[in-house]
């Protein structure tokens, strides 16, 4: 099972290089573009990939195992709803933002994990969203979706901030 996800993983990524690339505006001489750290995040995905391939061919060539296929606990699996809950997000962001999306996002992800203490859940996926988007928007200036209607007020808001701060430092 790992070795037919791997080959679909590293399919779906070598796409994914192709169409950030085709999607993105292209790089000026002095900034890198918006499709090099979404592609160098690719790249290190495929290789991690091939190189989880390699051993799991490995592990299955020494021990010849034949695996059972079970897609019925596989669809049941936390693996899956959080492969789910990425696809939600990636296809919710253009319309609610990256801060709606990727909160929602760890709040989700956090309480499928186990955790039940939702304080602590909603700060740290606050805390969290946050820090990423200092990061991108303000350290980066790698435009993240500000979503529509409130979404890219709020987004817009912050941004606004960020810029206040980057002057006065």
């Amino acid at each position: 099972m790992d070795i037919i996800f791997s080959i679909a993983l590293i399919i779906f990524n070598i796409y994914c290089f192709f169409l950030v690339g085709i999607e993105s505006p292209a790089p000026t001489l002095t900034e890198l573009g918006a499709a090099f750290w979404p592609r160098i995040v690719i790249s290190l995905m495929v290789i991690l990939l091939i190189a989880n391939l390699i051993n799991q061919l490995k592990i299955r060539k020494e021990k010849t195992v034949h695996e059972k296929i079970d897609i019925i606990s596989f669809f049941k699996s936390k693996l899956f709803i959080g492969m789910v809950l990425v696809s939600i997000m990636a296809l919710s962001t253009p319309y609610i933002g990256f801060l709606t999306s990727c909160f929602g996002f760890l709040v989700t992800y956090a309480i499928l994990l186990g955790e039940r203490n939702i304080f602590k859940v909603i700060l740290n996926s606050l805390i969290i969203t946050f820090i990423l988007y200092i990061i991108f928007q303000g350290l980066l200036d790698i435009r993240l979706e500000r979503g529509i209607g409130i979404f890219r007020n709020l987004a817009l808001f912050l941004e606004g901030i960020l810029l206040n701060i980057k002057r006065g430092l």
